[in-house]
């Protein structure tokens, strides 16, 4: 089977130094040298605990190798445009099955698409269990570049909200489980929040998985030391070379220099996404746009999934206060899985989907999982 062309996942293409080998050597290492047993959860929970590969254990471990070595089952799309009010367009890709059977709605992480790892081995999992599922593609992301020159970004609910309305349209789509990693997980949350008691009833319950709740904190952790160098020059790769490409398509609205420049967020959201979507600058964007202001607005069940060692925002950081404050939310901490890693199993080619299964069990279940008592940090 084939999959749909689309914006492949910002993986390593250029040639590491000694020195950069060197440290990937000890990053990978370490932590199998300094623990001979695998982890698991540190917080109780009703459902099986996350037991890190023996080959893969720290938060860049499973970060970068979550991104590099997770399975990629093959997966037909069939795609469908929606065109958006205001002009512009997103991609919608569907895995089509039983009318009647419920529908995963997905929204990738930042730079990713429907043909991300992480989405594929979730759409696999639900196709096996008889269900549906879409993928919305955020602006730009599904291998064609978008009309407009508004791009994609972490507040964009209103492109869920167009989607949800053209989903709901279908009187077939009747029980609706949405799934939303890293800054699709932002994007989710803002809506659910935004929506609260007004989200429509078809949609039963969310998960949110790595999200960075707070995108003044994030970025400035992925703005300095090891974050900045692999992590933040690994994502703006991708962007940067978007960007370059708006800077043609309307001549004049961007300096092309200061683009490839940029080599922080700060840099790149001041100067690119902040003035294409009406943001004063790159902090006002994201203090605006961060979900956990949305949080306590939130009137749906959701399952929040995060690595306590994530690097991009470690759970200590996590509004935690507000997340145990509400009977909606669901906090799952796991002790490791870095940053949409979360791999394990026995051996990199007998991977055990512990993510993909969590996310569906919590679906499946009849009633909502009770918030989880966290102790005091």
């Amino acid at each position: 089977m084939k999959k749909v062309d689309s914006c492949q996942r910002p993986v390593f293409r250029e040639k590491l130094s000694v020195k950069s080998k060197i440290t990937l050597f000890f990053i990978f290492l370490f932590p199998f040298f300094l623990s001979h047993h695998t982890h698991a959860d540190s917080k109780p929970d009703a459902g099986p605990p996350f037991v890190a590969a023996w080959w893969c254990r720290g938060a860049h471990s499973q970060t970068i190798l979550g991104n590099l070595w997770r399975e990629n089952p093959e997966i037909t799309y069939r795609r469908e445009r929606l065109e958006l009010p205001d002009g512009d367009f997103l991609d919608l890709d569907w895995v089509d099955g039983d009318p009647r059977a419920p529908l995963v709605v997905i929204l990738h992480g930042l730079g990713g698409s429907s043909n991300s790892s992480y989405v594929l081995t979730l759409l696999d999992e639900a196709r096996q269990k008889g269900w549906r599922a879409v993928v919305m593609n955020a602006r730009g992301m599904s291998g064609e570049p978008n009309r407009l020159k508004v791009t994609s970004h972490s507040g964009q609910s209103e492109d869920l909200e167009a989607t949800m309305q053209k989903l709901l349209a279908d009187p077939n789509n009747h029980t609706l489980y949405l799934a939303g990693y890293s800054r699709g997980g932002n994007v989710l949350l803002k809506w659910l929040g935004e929506k609260g008691a007004n989200v429509p009833t078809a949609v039963k319950k969310a998960v949110a998985v790595s999200v960075p709740y707070d995108l003044v904190l994030t970025t400035s952790r992925l703005d300095r030391g090891f974050n900045r160098a692999v992590y933040t020059r690994w994502m703006l790769r991708p962007l940067k070379a978007y960007a370059l490409h708006k800077a043609v398509q309307f001549p004049g609205s961007l300096d092309t220099a200061t683009i490839q420049q940029a080599d922080t967020f700060q840099a790149f959201d001041d100067h690119v996404t902040a003035p294409l979507n009406g943001f004063d600058n790159a902090h006002e964007y994201w203090r605006s746009v961060s979900s956990a202001l949305f949080l306590d607005k939130i009137r749906t069940p959701v399952l929040l999934i995060h690595a306590d060692n994530d690097p991009l925002l470690p759970a200590a950081l996590l509004p935690q206060d507000v997340i145990r404050a509400s009977p909606f939310l669901t906090l799952l901490i796991t002790r490791d899985g870095g940053h949409l890693g979360f791999l394990a199993g026995r051996f990199p080619w007998q991977q055990e989907r512990w993510l993909e299964g969590r996310i569906l069990d919590f679906f499946a279940a009849e009633a909502p999982v009770a918030p989880v008592p966290l102790p005091a940090r």
